[in-house]
């Protein structure tokens, strides 16, 4: 506590003697307060709010109110300010239910000596979890801007993949917005989904490594054209796994065309071997490719789309994954879009 500022203090107490008893043995203690005494609930509510006290003496046992119906108020209203119960008697039972309740502190009221102790280490405790919350607050601003950062880094990396390869110009971008409403519609935490969006908009981004006039061919590649196309998801994962992200982005990349029965590529992976967010990238892809244009090929639709992915329900694809999509297309009109 400043020790340019009195410290605030608000009491409940009945009992004026009682309340003078008090405020005189903090005084000759050597503590500078701003001292107000309340005896019913509206009086107490009205204070809590207006003097905002640094510290609560609230007395166990009043006519109409009581110290657990205080410290609930306070708790819901101010829990930073913390409350001392002062009180003739009381169980061990009772004391130990108001120490769970958020009670700072319980003194008797034939041993106010230990009032002034109690009421310092009660101030100290709030300073501790103050300064606790403001370097939490610090920390969560220093996630957000980071996380800003490496939104608009992947923004940027989305945007070479597109400069090269014009004709799928947005397929980043669709895959992602489906990938994030798959994950979401299968309730995933939400910076799982995060993780997703972000890793979704850039699932592509080894194609910068493949040779821009096999990306833009119109026919049909050859085995080899198509090898090389195959090499992106390595390519990626190369460019990005020494990234310092909160969520696994390189691994998506790597396995977003890995499949459950070890069919995929570029390890071959089965089943659980591959991470959640790659299942549903893998899903969302296979999804938008099929249904958009191609330079070889014209748009084949949502509905060839989806008789893709019930084929392989299960045995390519994740079933859950599989399903959370059906949902989207097929009862809540999902549309494919950037």
């Amino acid at each position: 506590m400043n020790p340019d500022h009195k410290i605030r203090v608000l009491s409940l107490e009945d009992t004026p003697s009682d309340a003078e008893l008090q405020l005189d043995v903090l005084r000759r203690s050597g503590l500078d307060l701003e001292w107000r005494c309340v005896d019913t609930e509206p009086d107490f509510h009205t204070q809590v709010r207006e003097f905002q006290p640094h510290v609560i003496l609230a007395d166990y046992n009043l006519p109409t109110y009581n110290g657990s119906e205080a410290l609930a108020h306070v708790r819901a209203v101010a829990p930073q300010i913390p409350v001392i119960i002062v009180t003739g008697t009381i169980g061990e039972v009772k004391a130990v239910q108001l120490m769970k309740g958020g009670a700072q502190d319980y003194i008797l009221k034939d041993r106010l000596a230990r009032l002034p102790e109690a009421l310092n280490h009660a101030l100290t405790a709030a300073k501790l979890a103050r300064e606790r919350r403001d370097t939490e607050l610090k920390l969560l601003e220093s996630e957000r801007r980071l996380k800003d950062s490496l939104v608009d880094f992947v923004a940027a990396l989305a945007s070479i993949v597109e400069m090269r390869d014009p004709y799928t110009a947005g397929h980043q971008r669709r895959v992602a917005n489906l990938a994030v409403s798959i994950a979401k519609e299968m309730e995933l935490p939400e910076n799982v989904v995060e993780g997703i969006r972000l890793g979704g908009m850039i699932h592509d981004i080894g194609k910068i490594r493949v040779p821009a006039e096999i990306l833009s061919k119109p026919g049909r590649l050859s085995p080899i054209e198509y090898q090389m196309i195959q090499q992106h998801a390595m390519a990626g994962y190369e460019i990005l796994k020494n990234g310092d992200f909160p969520w696994p982005i390189a691994l998506m990349i790597l396995q977003h065309h890995e499949r459950l029965d070890g069919s995929g590529y570029p390890q071959a992976l089965h089943g659980d071997q591959i991470i959640i967010e790659a299942k549903i990238l893998a899903v969302a892809d296979v999804v938008e490719a099929i249904a958009s244009h191609r330079p070889y090929r014209p748009g084949l639709g949502v509905a060839a789309a989806l008789e893709e992915i019930d084929r392989g329900r299960g045995t390519v694809y994740e079933s859950a994954v599989v399903d959370a999509c059906n949902k989207l297309f097929k009862e809540k009109s999902y549309v494919i879009s950037v």
